[in-house]
């Protein structure tokens, strides 16, 4: 059986060339369409944890309608954390680069702040807008991006690491942990063909 772990950004980054719709609706419809016959012969398992779930579906209207379509071929599943093991030098680095991007962030606001006071005569209104937006961005940047940043990732990358599934995401944080947790991956963009040749064998 080939298993998937699909992330929710493989339905909302309509950016990238899936193949599958111009909408986060359409993604979903034809998802169902290509992978249903396989999943009903298990063939094919599409895996998600709870709190993925819960975040996919929150980017839809009508959410009860999602959550029904969805769990036609999607099952949702937790890693079992007590029988996951890893690395100890996997956290020494995770541990590593937190205390690292919480030093660029407090680099970021100290600079930001020493702006704001040499800028002081402006408009403080005009001022204190732009500032915001600039700190949030780059903040943003220094201490997310490229990250493992969220509990909800985590028990992505746990639940491929446990069933050998293929984590499907573009999330460039999430893949270059889930790479150096030993998960396979698959770019969302390549998904749609990758099914196509299971349902085809």
């Amino acid at each position: 059986m080939h298993i998937f772990i699909v992330d929710t950004n493989f339905f909302i980054n309509l950016q990238r060339p899936l193949g599958l719709g111009s909408s986060k609706e359409e993604v979903v419809d034809s998802l169902i369409k290509k992978s249903e016959t396989a999943v009903q012969k298990h063939e094919l398992e599409l895996l998600t944890t709870p709190a993925s779930f819960d975040e996919l579906v929150g980017f839809f209207e009508n959410q009860e309608d999602i959550k029904k379509k969805l769990l036609r071929v999607i099952s949702i599943q937790s890693p079992d954390i007590s029988t996951v093991s890893l690395q100890a030098g996997l956290f020494a680095d995770l541990v590593e680069e937190i205390g690292k991007r919480l030093y660029r962030g407090l680099r970021i606001t100290e600079e930001t702040v020493r702006a704001v006071i040499q800028d002081s005569e402006k408009d403080t209104r005009i001022l204190s807008e732009t500032y915001v937006k600039l700190l949030r961005e780059r903040y943003r940047k220094a201490t997310r991006e490229g990250f493992l940043d969220s509990t909800v990732d985590l028990g992505l990358i746990l639940l491929a690491r446990q069933t050998n599934g293929t984590l499907v995401s573009s999330d460039n944080g999430l893949l270059l942990w889930a790479q150096r947790f030993g998960c396979k991956q698959l770019l969302p963009e390549y998904f749609a063909t990758k099914l196509d040749a299971l349902v085809n064998v």
